[in-house]
């Protein structure tokens, strides 16, 4: 077998080996989980173990048989081809263009079994050199060493540099120095369903619309019998986006500076109008009555089969948009608020999650200069240009970039966009420690399913910010 090949397949079983290892340190803490199971997993992972006999040629050091120096991508999903289609297209353009020198293989899982593996790797001195992490984690892999400063990186590739622009500034420690860069970025809202809105005649919600008259209109979706907004709870952390607009436009950059001085708390009056509003939604049945047992996907389901008229979502969801809907999908940025003394006219284009850079790289010469070229690639001009004809907005911004007539969920973007209000340096979920950021998404989800009224919900909060910050 060639090794390119094994080292595309080796994927799951990576993941497989990182599960062992999880139930090995657990069942070492706690010999009450079940042997069996325990036994039986590590011996599936002995398996892939020994099925990895060539391993080492996709380890830090590992070459391909064509001599080029792999290199390891720490991605947040399983089936990086199906799920992140335009980085993985970045990733084989790469890889044609520097065959024989270099080769980027993902090191793929969902993105819960990602976050556990790169904390394992971390640990055992194994993470790969480059990774996708979470916002609200990636500052602590920085204090504790882990991640590689990118400030040299920058500082060689001002075309990069310029190119990302203010989207470097969430990623950057006074301490650590540049510990990410932007994956993405992210253009959050609410998509509508036109097709709906014409039906019922209703007018469609546009930049001066209200929450009021957004709430007018739920009765009216209803009696024609759709859902107004889909949304689910189960996995909190893939619904949070038309709610960070709720939170901005209630003051969430000026309200935290005063939480992180320890003048203020998040259960204050502007978040608990914030929380209220989410509240009025879900008492007036905005959202779909099994929203506690159904999830994201499912709630993205029935957009795109035409039974909701809005849904929360952003530009990662463009291209399926263009496939159900067509020239009948909308963006909105969401209501305005009248009780709120807070600039209203804001938008929500903000970096994404970072990718990271394994500190050891560093100390390969080699390894280092394979990197640097990757990293100059993906947020090079080529690579915008093949994001942009996925209905992808790269992290970076060149001029004459644009969708086609058939992009019809990227179009409706750029025309929210186009009256350039200013968005916040990153989306309020993502300015939190990982314990607070939980805590976040769990209190409007409970809020959404009626078991924390908003004053509680933003308790729930406080209460993980003070553990956190001790």
């Amino acid at each position: 077998m060639k090794v390119e090949s094994y080292c595309d397949r080796v994927q799951d079983e990576r993941a497989l080996v990182s599960e062992g290892k999880r139930l090995l340190v657990g069942y070492k803490k706690d010999k009450k989980m079940n042997r069996h199971n325990v036994v039986k997993t590590v011996a599936a992972c002995l398996a892939g173990i020994l099925s990895l006999g060539m391993l080492g040629a996709c380890g830090n050091q590992g070459k391909d048989a064509s001599g080029s120096t792999i290199i390891k991508f720490g991605i947040h999903v399983a089936n990086p081809k199906k799920q992140e289609a335009v980085t993985y297209d970045i990733v084989q353009a790469f890889n044609k263009k520097h065959q024989g020198k270099y080769k980027v293989v993902f090191e793929a899982s969902d993105k819960e079994s990602h976050s556990k593996n790169m904390k394992l790797e971390a640990s055992d001195g194994t993470l790969p050199q480059l990774f996708w992490i979470d916002a609200s984690e990636a500052p602590e892999y920085s204090k504790s060493g882990t991640l590689l400063d990118l400030r040299d990186f920058l500082q060689k590739n001002p075309s990069a540099a310029k190119a990302i622009a203010g989207g470097k500034d969430s990623f950057e420690d006074k301490q650590t120095g540049q510990y990410g860069l932007p994956y993405q970025s992210n253009v959050q809202g609410f998509f509508y369903n036109k097709g709906i809105f014409d039906k019922l005649g209703i007018s469609y919600p546009n930049d001066d619309t209200t929450y009021e008259q957004l709430m007018e209109t739920l009765p009216k979706i209803k009696a024609g019998g759709y859902t107004p907004i889909a949304i689910g709870s189960k996995n909190s952390s893939y619904t949070m986006w038309e709610f960070n607009e709720f939170l901005v436009r209630y003051g969430w950059q000026d309200n935290l500076k005063k939480i992180e001085a320890g003048k203020e708390q998040f259960n204050n009056p502007d978040f608990l109008k914030a929380f209220n509003k989410i509240e009025g939604l879900a008492k007036a049945g905005a959202f779909p009555e099994n929203v506690s047992t159904i999830e994201y996907f499912d709630a993205k389901q029935q957009f795109n089969d035409g039974k909701a008229a809005l849904f929360g979502s952003g530009q990662w969801d463009c291209a399926e948009f263009d496939s159900s809907l067509g020239d009948k999908v909308g963006f909105w940025w969401g209501p305005k608020f009248s009780d709120s003394s807070y600039d209203q006219n804001v938008s929500m284009r903000v970096p994404a999650n970072p990718i990271v850079v394994n500190k050891a790289v560093g100390d390969d010469a080699t390894m280092k200069a394979g990197v640097y070229e990757f990293l100059k690639f993906y947020y090079g001009e080529q690579a915008a240009k093949m994001s942009y004809a996925k209905s992808t907005f790269p992290a970076t911004s060149y001029p004459g970039l644009k969708a086609t007539s058939s992009q019809y969920a990227m179009n409706e973007m750029l025309k929210a966009l186009g009256k350039d209000w200013p968005s916040p340096a990153s989306a309020p979920d993502l300015t939190l420690d990982a314990a607070s950021q939980q805590a976040l998404y769990d209190a409007i989800f409970g809020v959404i399913q009626g078991t924390y009224t908003p004053s509680a919900g933003l308790d729930k909060i406080d209460q993980a910010w003070k553990t956190s910050h001790k």
